[in-house]
């Protein structure tokens, strides 16, 4: 029985160690491919999709079209539709939809998330590269966004 228990917590930890690796290897393959995209000095969110994806269209789209209703003129948004761009999605490492990888206006990579990334999230990766804070400290639900000065 204890030999069976240490089998399945090897086991675990093994697959723990792998997924942790594969994430290093999709963060390293993204970090080259966002060098090739030119910096605007505007932070980025690339989001995967595809025309079968329900949670992209149901879920990760209106998110980020709420954030863009508030900063539209502060961050830019490419849509990869990955039937279309597939050497992109490869390009950075795309194994799952949706994928939202932000990056920073140097095109940096911030932060990779798979799966549907809540506006929240989304906010704070954004936040930490462009300059942004809450007015009063306040969730995002109900918070006011305002620039800082440089």
């Amino acid at each position: 029985m204890f030999e069976r228990m240490i089998l399945a917590i090897a086991i675990v930890i093994g697959a723990w160690l792998a997924y942790r690796g594969w994430l290093l290897r999709q963060r390293r393959r993204a970090a080259r491919g966002s060098l090739e995209r030119p910096a605007t000095g505007r932070s980025a969110v690339l989001v995967f999709t595809s025309p079968t994806c329900a949670p992209c269209k149901l879920q990760q789209l209106p998110i980020i079209d709420r954030i863009l209703a508030d900063w539209r003129d502060k961050i830019e948004v490419e849509i990869v539709d990955v039937t279309e761009k597939p050497d992109v999605a490869a390009q950075y490492g795309v194994w799952s939809l949706p994928t939202t990888i932000v990056l920073d206006a140097q095109r940096n990579v911030i932060a990779i998330n798979q799966g549907v990334a809540h506006e929240k999230k989304l906010r704070d990766q954004l936040a930490s590269t462009t300059g942004f804070e809450l007015a009063d400290g306040s969730d995002w639900s109900d918070a006011h966004v305002r620039a800082t000065a440089h």
